[in-house]
């Protein structure tokens, strides 16, 4: 097949569309060699967005090999490099014009012209260049899909034979409306999935092949007009599907948002974590690109928004942007230098209505350990917990997250005692309206915060944090949040991140910035209350529920002298 994928054999047909971004990636670049050129690649390399991730390195290697370099390059995006049209020249090298002087200038001008060597290129071979490539190209879809369909597969011989029975009666064979309608469409998408699996491509993309082989002539030679116009039709909607879906939502196609996973890399059904009308969530196991399993928590996405501190802090519930705004809190922790919110991305994943008909959600990796709500109350005092729920606490001021309860995040400790902390469900932050990082905590009573979940800010944090957060601008905050939000919620994560500086200034006035090392400290702990901390909060709840847990009582007789430790810790710090 040479060493374009089928992506590429598109690019013949269809110039760039919102659904190029998914059908273009891992395509070479005019800059890199066409049909004939360099090695052969695997057809399943660059089908689908994963896969430029793999490719990326190799990209790079090209693009320097070939000269086409430049400050643009970022091994960081996830896109193959384009063309480079206006690079340097070969070897990678910027040549300055310097300017020389005007007798150097003169001589040049009286020595006799150089003849044009043979292998010279022309002005008209560029395009001459660009129809070789093309004609490749569709060379190579004909094949794929003659390879994948033998004889044009079930609709060309339904279709062929209709317009050889309208030769032979010298008629016009009888409309496909009703249940012939249906059929006929059975059978395009039966052969939109048998060149899917031939490909290693999504069905979508499948059908913009097949699509582009009906109108290039490569399938329907000598059918009927009025089939080849049905055909078309069926295949259409299939084509503009994932385009239908980001629509829907009012979701932008941008680096972030380009799916990570798609049916193909499915390796068992998802299926459902929870039964919730408004919002189902699904478990599901993926492959990665490299071979390895992902264990997943796939979301799909809602037009719309009903939790209560979407609405108070300004969301809009008929355009919630939910994704959008799990994608800004990763990037707002990532920036801190924080790993406390779980990786989130974008999937497009069958749940359940057919392959053709995938959810576009956000796919997630099943976070580690027990919601924070289920721990025993001696691991809120590990000091490293105390720290990291401190620096997820001080992210939600951030963000504005006023919906994080104890059950949505996680505490894990690993064998050798680590502590890692996971935030997960970031889909109610970054409102319009929440200016005041101090906004998000819950007032029992308070017709306006009785529906929040969160807390006050923390009463002592550590120089690591206050460092990381300090260090941040408000041009920082702004180019971070651009392509994610809109300028009014921009405008007030700037105002809650001057918030929290504020009362960073303060808590260093009154001598309660710590170090690290410090978070163990007694005279640290007591500080940490169920008004100020969500450490303090899911303590007083442990302390609460700790006489109904069989485990407790264990802890008790066998262990009384750590018990008693405990329960005073507990009462001192409630």
């Amino acid at each position: 097949m040479g060493n374009w994928s089928s992506h590429a054999m598109l690019r013949a047909h269809r110039r760039h569309t919102p659904n190029d971004m998914f059908r273009s990636i891992g395509s070479p670049s005019r800059g890199t060699g066409g049909p004939g050129e360099g090695t052969p690649t695997d057809l399943s390399g660059g089908i689908t967005i994963p896969n430029a991730a793999r490719r990326l390195s190799s990209s790079v290697d090209l693009a320097l090999r070939d000269g086409q370099a430049d400050s643009s390059m970022s091994p960081r995006s996830p896109l193959p490099f384009p063309a480079n049209l206006h690079g340097s020249p070969s070897g990678g090298q910027h040549r300055e014009i310097q300017e020389q002087p005007a007798e150097a200038t003169q001589a040049q001008r009286e020595q006799p012209e150089q003849p044009r060597r043979a292998h010279d290129p022309k002005l008209g071979d560029f395009p001459a260049k660009e129809l070789q490539q093309e004609e490749a190209v569709r060379a190579q879809r004909a094949q794929l899909v003659h390879s994948a369909l033998p004889g044009g597969g079930a609709v060309m011989k339904r279709l062929e034979d209709r317009a050889a029975r309208a030769k032979q009666w010298l008629g016009r064979p009888n409309p496909m409306e009703g249940d012939r309608r249906k059929a006929f469409g059975a059978l395009v998408q039966t052969d939109v999935m048998a060149l899917a699996a031939a490909g290693k491509m999504e069905p979508w993309v499948a059908a913009e092949m097949m699509r582009a082989a009906v109108l290039d002539g490569a399938l329907g030679q000598g059918i009927l007009a009025h089939d080849r116009q049905l055909l078309l039709d069926w295949l259409a909607p299939m084509v503009k599907h994932v385009d239908r879906l980001y629509e829907q939502l009012n979701l932008k196609l941008t680096h972030d948002t380009q799916p990570a996973f798609t049916n193909i890399h499915v390796l068992e059904a998802p299926r459902p974590l929870r039964s919730v009308k408004l919002n189902p969530v699904f478990e599901v196991k993926l492959q990665n690109p490299d071979g390895s399993v992902f264990d997943g928590i796939f979301k799909p996405l809602r037009t719309t928004e009903q939790g209560w501190s979407a609405s108070a802090t300004g969301i809009p519930e008929d355009d919630p942007q939910t994704a959008m705004r799990n994608i800004a809190t990763v990037s707002y922790a990532k920036k801190l230098g924080l790993d406390v919110i779980v990786d989130t991305r974008l999937a497009l994943i069958d749940t359940g209505r057919g392959i053709l008909a995938p959810d576009v959600g956000l796919i997630m990796e099943r976070a580690r350990g027990k919601p924070a709500g289920e721990v025993e109350a001696s691991v809120l005092f590990s000091p490293q917990v105390c720290a990291e729920v401190t620096k997820l606490q001080l992210l939600d001021h951030l963000t504005g997250q006023g919906d994080r309860h104890f059950n949505n995040y996680f505490i894990h400790i690993a064998p050798n005692g680590r502590a890692k902390v996971t935030g997960i469900d970031n889909d109610q932050c970054f409102g319009k309206d929440l200016t005041d990082p101090a906004g998000i905590q819950r007032v029992k009573g308070d017709f306006w915060r009785d529906g929040f979940r969160g807390t006050g800010l923390p009463p002592v944090v550590d120089t690591e944090i206050e460092g990381a957060i300090n260090a941040l601008t408000s041009r920082d905050i702004d180019s971070m949040l651009a392509n994610k939000l809109n300028a009014d919620e921009i405008k007030a994560a700037i105002a809650r991140h001057q918030g929290v500086k504020n009362h960073i200034a303060q808590l260093g006035a009154e001598g309660r910035i710590i170090d690290p090392a410090q978070w163990g400290d007694p005279s640290v702990q007591q500080l940490l209350n169920a008004q100020n901390s969500y450490v303090g909060r899911e303590r007083e709840r442990a302390l609460a529920a700790a006489p109904a847990r069989p485990s407790t009582h264990r802890m008790t007789r066998q262990r009384p002298g750590r018990a008693r430790q405990a329960s005073a810790a507990i009462a001192r710090c409630a």
